[in-house]
């Protein structure tokens, strides 16, 4: 197994400056520990409450700080971008990370983000499907041409070509058995995300698999996002994120999150989605989800509003001192799926 760690959205009263030196100490942290992957969220317009740093930029003044970790969006929202753009964008941070991007799309859900680019919410889908052709086609080092709905090409070479042949890996994020089907129509791999419980993994993963077959892939292991806290006891490590996990969520069902309802105690949201306990619990726990549901790259929001920043720090490093060793003895590094 691999692991990786997130960086997502943080509370809009804090120093954003701050947040960037965060960041960056727990990106270097991260490394140091025996963590191989840094993800980072996208969202646009979060405010008055909430605020985001922007994917591409933060990992390409990440890339330098933590050499030979790969480097993932989680998730950037394709239908929002021009893919030339993301198809440059991309393959330059790919080339400045030494091949190392790994590429998660999404359509998108929140509809003033969709309203403020000018987009229509309801061809999110058409503009996903057409927008990861074009992907493919530019960093193919061909002259393109292509006639779609929503985007045209006419004879034209995108340059830089990403370092990793013939492209970064696409990661896919899918929130309903239905949408789970269709990501290998069009994706290398699904997020199984941090908001889907166990209950929906044990009905998405058998579609998933399935709709593999259909496109003639074998099934090579899962990406699953989860959110982690570590103590010295599950009771401790719940005392701890309890209060944020709560604000989190809420956060999620206030935008219009699909899939489950978020505006639940703490005791019903962890159930099935959260990793929790002392180090040894922990350790269990990962391993779980290697045996249930095949899952070969797994990585973790250890920051939640109100959390204390040591915290956390020191969550990032008894995870890479007490966890990932123990897991690597059993489960040791394979090809990423």
């Amino acid at each position: 197994m691999r692991f990786g760690l997130e960086f997502g959205s943080y509370p809009s009263d804090v120093d954003p400056v701050e947040v960037c030196r965060q960041t960056t100490e727990r990106a270097i942290v991260a490394h140091k520990n025996n963590f191989e992957a840094l993800f980072v969220a996208q969202h646009y317009l979060c405010g008055p409450d909430a605020a985001i740093l922007q994917s591409i930029p933060l990992l390409s003044y990440l890339a330098p700080q933590v050499p030979g970790m790969y480097l993932g969006t989680s998730i950037l929202i394709l239908p929002l971008h021009p893919p030339v753009m993301v198809a440059e964008y991309i393959a330059t941070l790919d080339n400045l990370c030494g091949g190392k991007v790994l590429l998660g799309v999404g359509q998108g859900y929140r509809e003033n983000e969709f309203k403020s680019f000018g987009v229509d919410l309801h061809e999110r889908r058409g503009r996903l499907v057409e927008g990861v052709e074009v992907l493919r086609r530019l960093w193919s080092g061909e002259t393109v041409s292509f006639q779609g709905k929503y985007y045209q090409l006419d004879k034209v070479n995108s340059q830089p070509r990403p370092l990793q042949r013939p492209c970064p890996p696409i990661l896919l994020g899918a929130d309903t058995l239905k949408t789970v089907g269709r990501v290998p129509e069009v994706a290398d791999h699904w997020i199984a995300s941090r908001r889907h419980t166990k209950t929906f993994l044990r009905e998405a993963l058998p579609v998933y698999k399935t709709a593999l077959e259909k496109q003639g892939r074998p099934f090579k292991g899962l990406y699953i996002f989860r959110d982690l806290c570590i103590a010295d006891s599950t009771r401790e490590a719940e005392e701890r994120i309890r209060d944020g996990y709560e604000r989190r969520y809420l956060r999620y069902q206030q935008w219009g999150q699909p899939g489950e309802k978020y505006d639940l105690k703490f005791e019903e949201l962890k159930r099935d989605r959260l990793v929790v306990g002392s180090p040894s619990e922990v350790v269990e726990q990962v391993l779980a989800y290697h045996q249930e549901f095949q899952a070969e790259v797994m990585w973790f929001m250890v920051d939640f509003p109100g959390m204390d920043p040591k915290f956390i720090t020191e969550t990032l490093q008894r995870f890479g001192a007490e966890v990932i060793p123990q897991v690597k003895k059993q489960l040791p590094n394979s090809p990423l799926p």
